[in-house]
């Protein structure tokens, strides 16, 4: 078990080792921070007003549903077409057989 322990207390250590070594990087600096700002303004505003929330992820899910019903339809469109693929494959080969055996004689 105390291998265990060593193991995820090394990954933390190397996880905040890595983030404070990419925080020397002035740009990285700038980034998280802009982004840092960004979510807490996000959160505040979700805060005072849990309707924008609630709508956000109301768009959301009828995006994906939206999204889902397409692929759906979209998959249900190609077994069709594969289905009468299925179906017309041996006609068409049965054709190509019947048109070689008329133009081109046997050869014995």
């Amino acid at each position: 078990m105390t291998n265990g322990n060593k193991l995820v207390r090394g990954m933390l250590v190397g996880a905040i080792v890595g983030a404070v070594v990419s925080l020397l990087d002035k740009k990285t600096r700038d980034d998280v921070i802009t982004t840092s700002k960004n979510i807490s303004s996000k959160i505040k505003g979700y805060v005072e007003d849990p309707t924008v929330l609630t709508n956000e992820v109301r768009e959301t899910i009828d995006s994906v549903k939206d999204t889902v019903q397409e692929v759906s339809e979209d998959i249900t469109f190609i077994n069709e077409k594969v289905k009468e693929l299925k179906e017309t494959t041996p006609q068409v080969m049965s054709l190509i057989q019947e048109t070689k055996e008329r133009f081109i004689p046997k050869r014995d």
